[in-house]
């Protein structure tokens, strides 16, 4: 499969409009994963746990992170909290959140 007949099947797989693109990261990985050979399902389960650990990180202090931190974003996940907010609440300090998120704490 062509890597355009790849990106079109994956918009009518999220039901997107055909051709209106995707953010430039989400738009390479789904390139990546053209690439490697990964199926549709594959790719839409790849992106999903993504989004899991990247919401909450997002809400984190510094412009790395370390496989404690994903492992303490995976672990209160695996407890049954779903919400960034609430992962972030039980799973992290106020000192290791970004300020503007605290309110939503």
């Amino acid at each position: 499969m062509e890597l355009s007949e790849y990106f079109e099947q994956f918009e009518r797989r999220l039901n997107v409009e055909v051709g209106t693109g995707f953010p430039a990261n989400i738009a390479a990985e789904i390139a990546a994963a053209h690439s490697i050979g990964l199926s549709l399902e594959q790719l839409q389960q790849f992106l999903a746990r993504r989004t899991e650990i990247t919401s909450v990180a997002v809400a984190l202090k510094g412009h790395t992170l370390s496989v404690e931190k994903i492992e303490r974003i995976l672990s209160t996940r695996r407890k049954g909290l779903i919400y960034p907010k609430d992962i972030l609440g039980a799973g992290f300090s106020k000192d290791e959140i970004l300020e503007n998120f605290h309110a939503d704490l």
